[in-house]
């Protein structure tokens, strides 16, 4: 494995003080220094201060057909590199964007002319000369092997040298690391009359792209790479504002990334024990989430949805995946041996563990959640064909699932003025964070949640701090009894904005979860109806107050009147459907009959009578 340095503008670094700032952090964290040897360091010094360069650029070796896939499992990779990184203090995995867009190119630019050692005119000859791009990119390429490994560290102008050189690479040649510092690739002045730098990312030949930056790193601006380049993976880190290559690459996150390459620890070794481990309820939950996934994505008719939907549901099995091996590793205990099973890349099998009624409630909630957030992909009727997979695997009849997608399209047909809601996307928040657990009428188990940077199996396995998940499954019943609320947009009710009282998908959710329990047969919840009425008198009350002084249209009023409609609605419903308290239903009945008895003909009850 070679470590292939690029560096910015000035004399090459010919001491390599880069390397010595890369082993200082090394050795820091325990590891020995890198050799002279296993580096290769091109200078091209002169071609930058030299006009007139003469040379062909080098051909483009990477053309891929479609790189879909390449850049879905390259995704992938890059969130184990967040995971990494999000895990280390003084790391931020985001960009400094409070410098607004003109300002801020004009505040690199002053820099580069500020800089004595940052000579503008090396700059934009590199940027605007055929001659001298071709004749640095030919000299780096003389001087890497014609296959195998590397390391690609560009620092400063090197950046951008090496993000211009990654698709002219030698056809055999694989970058297991790409790591750029203090790159001022993202500046509008290198770009001017220039559009040719790395229109298409090879993401096969690339593992991943991590950008570090000082937010007060002038030559950067303080701005990261995403937003011109979008396989970079931005990530802050504090240096005192400098902007040497010594000084990056002694940071413990820089030189731990290149570390994880050079030194890779061996992976988490998950213990079985003799004595059989038995699954939590919250890990089975998660388990059967993983497995209604799967069955979603059979079920998606769209290729190329499919195609999206079963890597992305790959990337949040990585997340729990992940999970399960740092509590592990946090513990030392024990895992179930479903747990370790999935950990060496193989879902187990689903345990027999739920009893019809307690599964009833998980298969709704699975089926109106988005399992894949934060990701979007419409998967049109699929979740409601996976609900009978996912009753036979849990030991029920098909039919069971069947009537379980019946009385969720019910409940959605009736609330909602639009004919219906998407399947698997009700219970998205804005904030990404699906959630059932809410308010008065809040469910026993809350819906599997994407939650971005803080997602928590709660049998144990611990929660991931900023940087970690990018959307994962959290533990069905994780969140239940928090009594924690979540506004969201009344969708059931055709749209409209958020209302703060309670989640109407929740409402929606709870009357499925009851009507499916009916249809089965199965005992139901009679206090619903109480608790629905409930919120009906205070939406109410709160929409008298208001009223009285604000604007008809004003947001708040919109939202709570709709979510009156959708509390209306459900009430209507569940009277229709018997799901009222018992006695409350053998009222209605009686009234109904009564009522139709006084449509017929006066002949006719005479006759009944008789």
């Amino acid at each position: 494995m070679r470590i292939v340095f690029l560096h910015g503008i000035g004399d090459g670094d010919p001491t390599m003080g880069w390397l010595d700032g890369l082993n200082r952090g090394l050795m820091q964290a325990g590891h020995p220094p890198v050799e002279k040897e296993r580096v290769i360091a091109p200078r091209y010094r002169s071609l930058l201060n030299t006009a007139g360069v003469s040379a062909k650029v080098p051909p483009v070796t990477y053309k891929p057909k479609d790189d879909a896939s390449g850049r879905r499992e390259f995704e992938r990779r890059q969130a184990k590199v967040q995971r990494k990184l999000g895990s280390e203090s003084g790391v931020r995995s985001f960009g400094f964007d409070r410098v607004p867009e003109a300002p801020l190119s004009i505040l690199q630019e002053a820099a580069i002319n500020a800089i004595p050692w940052y000579d503008l005119p090396q700059v934009k000859r590199y940027m605007q000369s055929e001659g001298t791009r071709g004749a640095i990119l030919q000299l780096i390429l003389d001087n890497l092997p014609g296959s195998g490994d590397i390391i690609l560290v560009g620092h400063s102008l090197g950046s951008v040298v090496a993000i211009d050189l990654l698709d002219n690479l030698h056809e055999g040649l694989h970058v297991r690391r790409f790591i750029t510092i203090g790159s001022p690739a993202s500046s509008r002045p290198l770009h001017e009359n220039s559009d040719r730098l790395l229109k298409k990312f090879p993401y096969a030949r690339v593992d991943d792209w991590t950008n570090f930056f000082d937010r007060r790193d002038v030559v950067t601006g303080g701005r990261g790479l995403a937003s011109t380049f979008p396989g970079a993976q931005d990530f802050t880190i504090d240096i005192g504002g400098q902007h040497g290559a010594s000084k990056y690459l002694g940071h413990p996150s820089v030189s731990g990334l290149i570390a994880d390459v050079l030194y890779p620890t061996k992976a988490v070794a998950l213990r079985e024990s003799g004595i059989a481990v038995r699954l939590g309820d919250n890990e089975a939950s998660i388990l059967l989430s993983l497995h209604f996934g799967h069955a979603v994505q059979r079920h998606i008719k769209d290729k190329n949805a499919a195609a999206r939907y079963a890597d992305a549901l790959s990337a949040q099995q990585d997340e729990v995946v992940a999970q399960i091996e740092a509590a592990a590793a946090a513990s030392d205990t024990t895992v179930a041996p479903e747990l370790y099973e999935l950990a060496r890349g193989t879902v187990p099998t689903l345990p027999h563990r739920w009893e019809l009624h307690e599964a009833v409630s998980e298969l709704v909630v699975l089926a109106m959640t988005n399992l894949i957030e934060p990701y979007e992909i419409n998967v049109e009727r699929a979740p409601k064909d996976a609900l009978a997979d996912l009753t036979v695997e849990l030991g029920f009849q098909r039919s069971t699932g069947t009537k379980i997608g019946s009385a969720i399209e019910d409940v959605q047909g009736y609330v909602s003025r639009k004919g219906g809601v998407p399947w698997g996307r009700v219970l998205t928040a804005a904030a990404g964070v699906a959630i059932v657990a809410a308010g008065p009428v809040g469910l026993i188990v809350a819906a599997p949640a994407g939650v971005f940077g803080a997602a928590a199996l709660t049998g144990g396995l611990a929660a991931l701090g900023p940087g970690g998940m990018v959307g994962g499954l959290a533990m069905l019943g994780g969140l239940a009894g928090t009594g924690a609320a979540v506004a969201t947009t009344a969708a059931t009710a055709g749209g409209g904005p958020a209302q703060p009282i309670n989640d109407s998908n929740t409402l929606v959710l709870r009357v499925a979860v009851e009507h499916a329990r009916r249809i089965l047969e199965l005992p139901y919840d009679e206090d619903l109806w109480y608790q629905i009425t409930d919120l009906e008198t205070q939406l109410s009350a709160r929409i008298n107050r208001l009223s009285v002084y604000s604007d008809p249209k004003s947001p708040a009023l919109e939202a709570l009147h709709s979510g009156k409609f959708t509390v209306s609605r459900l009430l209507a419903f569940m009277l229709e459907k018997g799901l009222g308290p018992k006695a409350l239903v053998a009222a209605e009945s009686e009234t109904d009959r009564l009522l139709l008895e006084e449509k017929k003909p006066i002949e006719e009850r005479k006759s009944i009578e008789s």
